[in-house]
């Protein structure tokens, strides 16, 4: 009971304290594809007829620096290929709590499956960006014919059942893996609607246990204490 109360209090710290807006603009451009696999034929809101859409992690460059995988929050726009100035912005405050919440349950049970370097580290990237879609635009558990996120008898069934048994175990119960976030948008549609701009990413950082967490601080604080002593 104390160690799910305390992973839970920790969670909603980490979204409160990582997911704040941020003022300066940063520049993110799409370098590339991490694991995934492609839909085949898949609606979604960017466009009115179905179409074949990459689903999984992508590789973002911030500020001509960094390079982090990322999964698109975002199924209004497109990946931008040059430099596109962006910010951080707050996932609860753009999603709501409700929506916020369950994408972090989402992240904590089944992003670790996703850093996979295996033909089911593949698909379970590509079924964790569908599951993360139907989230955000349908804001249901059940990825189907219906909806804005719908898909077809042409879709990629592997990674709809995939997305399906993902959302089928969100329960308001974290699981074993908790993270800190950082949501960069492009400020057009902040993640959610129908505005021209550039697809919104979100970016996942593991956090240790509280157990761990107090560890490192207990290590660090010895040696702050033997370099005074020397």
């Amino acid at each position: 009971m104390l160690r799910t109360f305390a992973k839970t209090l920790l969670a909603s710290l980490l979204c409160a304290a990582a997911i704040s807006a941020s003022a300066a603009p940063i520049l993110i451009k799409e370098s590339g594809l991490g694991n995934g696999q492609w839909t085949n034929s898949l609606t979604l809101p960017m466009q009115s007829t179905p179409a074949n859409y990459w689903a999984g992690l992508q590789t973002l460059v911030i500020d001509n620096a960094d390079t982090v995988l990322a999964f698109c929050v975002d199924p209004w726009e497109l990946s931008p290929t040059s430099n596109q100035s962006y910010e951080t912005g707050d996932l609860a405050g753009i999603f709501g709590s409700s929506t916020a919440n369950f994408i972090n349950e989402l992240y904590s049970k089944f992003y670790a499956s996703t850093l996979e370097n295996t033909v089911a580290g593949a698909n379970a990237a590509a079924g964790f960006q569908l599951a993360l879609w139907e989230i955000i635009a349908d804001h249901d558990f059940k990825l189907d014919g219906t909806g804005l996120v719908a898909t077809n008898a042409k879709t990629n069934q592997t990674i709809v059942g995939i997305a399906n048994e993902m959302l089928s175990q969100l329960n308001g119960i974290l699981g074993d893996d908790l993270y800190s976030f950082t949501f960069y948008t492009s400020g057009a549609s902040n993640g959610e609607g129908s505005s021209k701009g550039f697809q919104d990413y979100l970016v996942a950082t593991k956090v240790p246990e509280p157990a761990s967490a107090l560890l490192l601080v207990t290590a660090l604080g010895g040696l702050l204490l033997r370099r005074r002593q020397k």
